[in-house]
């Protein structure tokens, strides 16, 4: 019979999470503040009275029943307390009176390719005519590259226009969700400033403890480049030590990505361990008496919770030092603990500082990882049995590995629609060359201020980095290392994350009678991925997306598609991946379409484009341009279903209607704003219904 009286915060930590879920993913069961304490103040009251009255052990259920609603309801009501739009002084609720903002740089200023990228927390708000009112909210602001702008640093307040721009929605089909993810840190606005658009108040209003951790990161990443590190390798060295990956390349990125490697350029648990061990054996002297011991195990928090701060209090990192400080604390007390119950721990307490932790993509695979590892890393190591060392010890990590990916699949799937095949080989030879990297790395930062032997050690960590570098290439190499479109949706991705509960229950509990439950979950997930495998063998339709720079219209007939698209779409990844590679996953559709241009002439099975007509499943589309302008109205105009206009080109809707007689006139997104809104007001005037495909994509399908 399990004990659950060991996994205290494991009981408090799912209501209270259930509550979090329930405010963000049902708001329109949002309660009135004055009902929420109400009620937990009923609860309150009520729990304490079953406390101090129930006799019998068998009717305590009643006591946690009432506790675990008062969680949920705590989870609830923090979460709305963490909400921007909740806040009295939240800087919407006053922006028609606003015309500047002072504003603090609220983190680390980022460079971008085109852009300085900084979190402002606003401050005040005034006017030529009116006082300045205290206001609060983030909002994201990107300076363009001058050198007034390179010499931001976090705390500095400046002055900014208004107003401020609220973040746009996807776009596109499976467009990742941008505004969702500021929104889960706070962030309700985004700002484009000019260079003569903001002023530097020269004043610095920084928090000191993050002051201090930046200005030390700075420090230590400096010592790394005059160590001899550079380009890739001090990239991936910064990444590794610091946590700081805005140096790390693209390709480096993507290829550490594809091997299925990207944790280990992450802060996390193996750091930690690391820092743990080693501040450990160089403290051993401390182990002669007790108080020596418990001096011993006070320096240990202090340098585990130094090495958090300069690495950026990442959740990864937080929940392995919350993790080792628990059992540090437990041996304080002495009071041996259970590993389950301190992941609980850790997680509820990050929850507590932050509810949409909850929410965020690294929370959630750093703790998926960890659990995987404690639950299942031991029975699959079991599965086979190597009397040579070096074989058994491979065996071992490459069964830390699979647990750890069984435990993540459900997250992978669905964020990402993704799966990375040689996991399993890359572990295998990153976990040596990783922890070579953290050790020689740690040491290199020790070193650092001494002449010649930073040097030395710098080659050591620059060797190693490289030989990492280049394995994690190699993979990446490796024909089908990375498959992408499996897309997911909600209803899968939950009956994925029972399975995988009931698998650990399973394996935790010995209950081996939850095995039918994961067969139950996993068949209902087949069905479902086959009803919707059917259907896209039936679909088509035409997508003209929302693209900012680009027209790309998606031709679909089951799982073919054909893309109509200009010719230097193909060539920006980043656009594809962002905002076109997640409507094709949705459907089902190849990642490498069949490509062809507004200058081509096309004719397949289902499709022909002749000229500026493309015709599509009956129906019948014009792409309009300047060529196209007819001054007179013509005896026999063309009748089409649909008119693109498309680019910079002059709004002249009445040559349109002396050529065409469309039925809906489309407006692309690659048409700019100002011309836009010509197209649209000459569209209303004319009568011709209009779609602005810029405020989202055109989707037509049978």
């Amino acid at each position: 019979m399990t004990d659950y009286a060991k996994y205290p915060f494991v009981r408090m930590l799912i209501p209270f999470a259930l509550g979090i879920w329930c405010c963000v993913c049902l708001p329109a069961f949002h309660l009135p503040p004055f009902t929420l304490v109400a009620i937990a103040l009923a609860l309150f009251v009520l729990a304490i009275v079953m406390a101090f009255s129930l006799k019998s052990y068998r009717h305590n259920w009643i006591f946690g029943a009432i506790m675990a609603c008062y969680l949920v309801l705590a989870g609830y009501a923090l979460t709305r307390a963490h909400e921007a739009e909740v806040q009295k002084s939240y800087f919407r609720n006053y922006e028609m009176d606003a015309q500047y903002y002072v504003a603090r740089i609220y983190d680390y200023p980022t460079e971008r390719p085109n852009s300085i990228r900084s979190v402002l927390d606003l401050e005040y708000q005034f006017g030529d005519s009116l006082p300045s009112r205290p206001v609060s909210g983030k909002v994201m602001a990107y300076f363009p590259k001058s050198d007034s702008a390179f010499v931001l640093r976090y705390g500095d307040l400046i002055a900014i226009p208004a107003p401020i721009r609220e973040v746009s929605p996807p776009l596109n089909p499976g467009e990742f969700d941008y505004r969702d993810y500021l929104g889960r840190k706070g962030i309700t606005g985004q700002i484009f400033l000019k260079e003569e658009e903001w002023l530097d108040l020269n004043v610095n209003n920084a928090n000191p403890i993050y002051a201090f951790s930046y200005r030390f990161r700075d420090i230590l990443l400096a010592s790394l480049q005059r160590s001899g590190l550079s380009d890739n390798e001090f990239g991936v060295a910064a990444a590794i030590l610091l946590g700081y990956d805005d140096n790390l390349a693209d390709e480096v990125r993507k290829n550490y990505v594809a091997a299925g490697s990207m944790h280990i350029l992450c802060v996390s648990g193996m750091h930690v361990g690391i820092i743990y061990l080693l501040a450990s054996f160089l403290l051993s002297f401390l182990n002669r008496k007790k108080w020596q011991k418990t001096l011993k195990q006070v320096l240990l928090l202090v340098l585990i919770w130094f090495y958090v701060l300069i690495a950026g209090l990442s959740p990864s990192i937080l929940r392995s030092a919350l993790m080792i400080s628990l059992v540090i604390i437990g041996e304080i007390i002495h009071r041996k603990g259970f590993i389950i119950n301190s992941i609980a721990a850790s997680a509820f307490i990050l929850l507590c500082v932050n509810p949409n932790n909850l929410f965020e993509i690294g929370f959630l695979l750093s703790y998926s990882a960890v659990i995987g590892i404690v639950v299942l890393q031991r029975p699959i190591y079991s599965w086979f049995v190597f009397k040579n060392k070096l074989l058994d010890r491979a065996w071992e990590i490459t069964a830390v590995a699979l647990a750890a990916q069984v435990a993540t699949i459900p997250f992978t799937l669905f964020y990402f629609n993704q799966f990375t095949t040689y996991f399993w080989l890359s572990n295998l030879f990153m976990t040596p060359i990783s922890f070579l990297v953290v050790i020689s790395g740690m040491v290199l930062l020790l070193v650092s201020w001494i002449p010649y032997l930073n040097i030395l050690v710098g080659y050591l960590v620059w060797g190693a980095v490289y030989v990492m570098n280049w394995v994690v290439a190699r993979i990446e190499s490796i024909p089908f290392s990375i498959i992408k479109g499996l897309y997911i949706n909600e209803v899968e991705f939950t009956l994925l994350l029972v399975a995988l509960l009931l698998v650990l229950l399973m394996v935790l509990l010995q209950k081996r009678q939850l095995f039918m439950g994961v067969l139950g979950a996993l068949l209902l997930v087949m069905v479902s991925v086959t009803i919707r495998l059917y259907s896209t063998e039936n679909q088509q339709g035409m997508t003209i997306y929302s693209l900012r720079n680009h027209t790309a219209i998606d031709f679909v007939r089951g799982g073919e598609h054909i893309l109509l698209a200009d010719s230097t779409l193909m060539a920006d990844e980043g656009t594809v991946d962002y905002s076109l590679k997640g409507s094709w996953a949705q459907r089902h559709l190849s990642s490498r379409p069949q490509v062809f241009g507004f200058e081509e002439d096309y004719e397949n099975d289902y499709l022909r484009k002749k000229t500026n007509l493309v015709s599509f499943g009956g129906k019948l589309l014009a792409l309009w341009d300047d060529d196209c302008q007819v001054k007179d109205s013509l005896s026999y105009r063309l009748p089409v279903d649909y008119l693109l206009v498309f680019g910079k080109q002059k709004p002249d809707v009445k040559s349109i209607n002396n050529a065409f007689a469309a039925q809906l006139l489309l407006i692309d997104g690659s048409v700019p704003r100002y011309l836009a809104e010509k197209w649209v007001a000459q569209a209303e005037e004319s009568q011709l219904p209009y779609y602005d495909v810029g405020g989202g994509a055109f989707e037509v399908f049978e």
